[in-house]
């Protein structure tokens, strides 16, 4: 049995619910359709410049969401005074995270303002970034007469990288592309073993 958070109504099955302030909430259908109005109309922090994953980065704060039924809704816009859905201002933070190095993040802001190649040369920084990484992880583990043995994704054939070994960039048994595997987080992994 449930009883509608909104109206009162009693229901002997299940009702939709809404989750405001962590607390779940059971509404009857018309109040669910009136709630689901109300939050369709009030201004989202998802379209505020300062907006990154469920986060003001202005504040520097976690914002807390209002879930009706499968759509999630970020409200505290509606009291802010730092709201802002200017581009200018948008493009700066995603800048911002640029040159922080978070290119993952950049390259999703930049999506977001429809910048598609400044968002693919945000991911390709990215790769860079990985290559780099490897390259100095494979140096150190040959400084140190390292080798470490590792396994194609493709077919499993054993590999070697290190002091008596080169970082391949394809399986010399089955001619797979091992630019899938991230050796630098693999050779620190095992490092720390």
């Amino acid at each position: 049995m449930a009883k509608c958070y909104g109206c009162g109504k009693i229901s002997k099955g299940g009702m939709p619910t809404v989750k405001i302030e962590g607390e779940e909430r059971p509404y009857c259908a018309d109040c669910y359709w009136k709630v689901q109005k109300e939050y369709k109309g009030k201004k989202n922090c998802e379209d505020c410049s300062y907006f990154s994953a469920e986060k003001c980065k202005k504040r520097n704060k976690n914002l807390e969401p209002v879930t009706v039924g499968y759509l999630t809704y970020f409200v505290q816009a509606e009291d802010c005074g730092n709201y802002s859905t200017d581009k200018d201002v948008a493009l700066a933070e995603v800048r911002k995270l640029e040159e922080a190095g978070q290119f993952g993040e950049a390259a999703s802001g930049y999506d977001k303002l429809g910048m598609s190649e400044e968002a693919e040369a945000a991911r390709e920084k990215i790769a860079q970034e990985s290559v780099v990484n490897a390259r100095s992880s494979v140096t150190n583990l040959a400084k140190k007469g390292k080798t470490l043995t590792y396994y194609c994704p493709h077919c499993g054939a054993p590999l070697k990288v290190g002091a008596k070994a080169e970082a391949k960039k394809k399986c010399p048994r089955c001619k797979g592309d091992l630019d899938v595997l991230n050796l630098a987080k693999l050779i620190s992994q095992h490092q720390d073993e």
